[in-house]
Parts: structure tokens; sequence; C-alpha cells
């Protein structure tokens, strides 16, 4: 696997979860919506029991709770082991991506992270990376 393609899975893995997230959120939001309609409705007959329509959105819900969580984990997996590998490399190689894949910042804000012009900042992502790809072959 190439330097780049690896830390980058950290970035991939945290829109993902944030993707969950956001599913979670709108069936979340369904569900209050039907306790708002059913409390605005006093005085009406109601019959025992839950809908099928109420849990089966219940259902969803604790699925993409699931599914939101699992991604979640994941991710965060991912981005200590891309930490652990980041922080044995010293001096503004190791600054930029440590910024740059762990911190997830754009390009402009590591340049004024560190102090250092663009094309400065892109030499040393370059050295930086070839470094990783070194740690990288050299893993059993």
């Amino acid at each position: 696997m190439k330097a780049k393609e690896y830390l980058r899975q950290y970035e991939e893995l945290n829109r993902k979860a944030l993707r969950y997230k956001s599913e979670y959120e709108t069936e979340s939001e369904k569900i209050d919506a039907i306790g708002s309609t059913l409390s605005s409705d006093a005085g009406m007959p109601h019959g025992t029991g839950i809908s099928r329509r109420t849990e089966d959105k219940a259902i969803r819900l604790a699925d993409a709770a699931l599914k939101w969580k699992t991604a979640e984990l994941e991710a965060i997996g991912k981005r200590q082991e891309i930490f652990d590998l980041i922080a044995g490399i010293s001096g503004v190689e190791g600054d930029i991506l440590y910024e740059r894949y762990i911190n997830l910042h754009k390009w402009e804000e590591v340049c004024v992270l560190i102090h250092m012009s663009w094309n400065g900042t892109h030499r040393a992502h370059r050295r930086a990376l070839a470094i990783v790809q070194e740690l990288l072959d050299n893993r059993v």
C-alpha cells in the first residue's frame, strides 16, 4: 500500500462515521416527530401497544446507531494506528503528517500551523511520505 493511501484511511473512515451519524440523527428526528404527534392528540382514543410502523422506525434507529458506533470505533482504531506511526517521525515531517492526517487540516492550515511556505510544506511532505513508505515496507 502506498504511504498516502495508508495515511488517508483515517480520513475516509471518519467521513464514513459522520455519514452514519447523520443517518442516525435523521432516524432519531423521525422518532421524535412521532412522539410529538402522539402527545398532541389528547383526548383521542388510543389502541394498545406500539404500531408496526413505530416499531420499524425504532429498529431502523437502533440499526443506524449500531452502524454509527461501529464505524466510529473503526475510525478511532485507525487514527491510533496512524498516530503511532507518525509519532515516531521527528521534525517538520512529523508535524506535517500529524496536522494533515490526524487533525485533518487543509493544506493552507498546515502551512500556517507549521510556519512554512506552500512549496516548503509540500517538499517536506514528500520527504515525510518517503519515510512513511519505508516504515510500511519494513513492517512484517
